[in-house]
């Protein structure tokens, strides 16, 4: 019989299912996932997408199931709006969105872009309102309310984002949200500096919650590396909307990447949604090929060596005959196509094993530690993996292999 923490593709810890611990949890039945890779994962350091790069992007992440996808922002960025033009009439799946100002001029060219949506972005701790924006909580509260109402009469859903929202205090949050929520079909939570723990995040939500009936989003940044656990958190706590960006791009250290959150939400705490999981591997690549920057190897999720075995520890577990043995998912899951067992100074017996099943050459096992040595040191000396090609040579000079022609023309 399956269980929620495990099915024949992925095997997670029941701890996470513990009825003690499900019942301190508010979990929507599902979550909406608001992509913002085209505006706020733009603003990573030398990424710059064009408009054909965004509507690329765009058709990815609707074939991915992403529910809202953010294009940028039209009343600063000429391309942005050209961008959300040709977007628009893809006539995608995806509600397009649009990056505001807290002013009129924003939220009309939005309208003009043809945008289904606006995030109406305004500072909402002292700090940011005080020093970068120069004004005070009385007139921020009635701007907000003015250009709510504004795109609200324009017939775009308006979402209202909180910047630095985790730095702020309730007085203050409270203050601004109940001055303009009816005027706004979410309201979204920003940890702008990702400088919240996940208990207090989680504490922070339940007390929006209390303060009003609006669907409550979260936005968190990456800086402390807590942007993943601080989303899920959030959405525990009872936030319906996720806001992410492929490969985690973003300013400073990135934001909460989508394949993290889309696979966590759907293996750890059995929330459904929209995402399919078998893309998240292809729209990774295809994010990364465009912004220029490659995807860490280790990276959770979607990097190249995630499903690659090289400690002889793990290649034991791989050759009990169940993969999650050695994996918590199986590739397949996320549409990575490739799983590989790899030689090195830390392998041993069964990688040597499976790699050579793998290959299809059998090799009386008494004649393993001289391989095994062989490998060791050439793994030392060139201080890496050693490849199939330099095997067949270690197997082939030990009397061992005799190359054939399809080797040769494979190399």
């Amino acid at each position: 019989m399956m269980e929620p923490w495990r099915s024949d593709k992925w095997f997670v810890s029941p701890f996470n299912y513990e009825e003690e611990i499900r019942k301190l949890m508010f979990l929507p039945e599902r979550v909406i996932f608001h992509d913002v890779t085209l505006r706020d994962g733009e603003q990573q350091v030398g990424v710059i997408f064009n408009k054909h790069d965004k509507m690329a992007i765009a058709r990815a992440l609707n074939r991915a199931g992403v529910d809202r996808i953010e294009i940028g922002a039209p009343g600063i960025s000429d391309e942005d709006r050209e961008a959300i033009k040709m977007i628009v009439t893809a006539s995608l799946e995806a509600e397009i969105y649009s990056w505001c100002r807290n002013n009129r001029l924003d939220i009309e060219i939005a309208k003009e872009c043809g945008s289904s949506g606006v995030v109406i972005e305004t500072p909402s701790s002292p700090i940011m309102i005080e020093k970068p924006h120069s004004t005070n909580l009385e007139l921020l509260k009635n701007q907000i309310s003015e250009n709510a109402q504004i795109a609200k009469s324009e017939g775009m859903k308006v979402i209202l984002l909180l910047v630095d929202a985790t730095r702020s205090s309730l007085k203050i949050l409270s203050d601004i949200i109940q001055s303009s929520e009816k005027y706004c079909d979410g309201i979204t939570i920003s940890d702008t500096f990702g400088s919240i723990l996940p208990f207090s995040m989680f504490h922070l939500i339940r007390k929006i919650k209390e303060i009003t009936k609006k669907p409550i989003e979260i936005h968190c940044h990456n800086d402390f590396g807590l942007a993943t656990a601080n989303t899920l958190a959030a959405v525990a706590a009872g936030a319906s909307c996720v806001h992410v960006t492929v490969n985690g791009f973003g300013e400073r250290a990135g934001n909460a990447p989508l394949g993290e959150v889309a696979l966590s939400l759907k293996l750890l705490m059995g929330v459904n949604c929209n995402i399919k999981l078998e893309e998240l591997y292809k729209l990774a690549n295809i994010v990364a090929r465009y912004a220029g920057i490659p995807i860490p190897l280790n990276k959770p999720i979607v990097g190249q060596n995630i499903f690659k075995i090289e400690s002889s520890q793990s290649a034991q577990w791989l050759s009990r005959g169940d993969p999650l043995a050695a994996y918590p998912f199986l590739k397949e899951l996320i549409g990575n196509p490739e799983s590989k067992v790899v030689l090195s100074k830390k392998s041993g017996f069964y990688n040597l094993k499976l790699k050579l099943e793998e290959l299809k050459i059998n090799v009386p096992e008494e004649k393993y530690p001289e391989i095994l040595s062989l490998i060791y040191r050439y793994s030392l000396e060139k201080k890496g993996e050693v490849t199939d090609d330099e095997l067949l040579d270690i197997l082939e000079r030990l009397g061992l292999y005799q190359y054939k022609v399809e080797d040769y023309m494979r190399g």
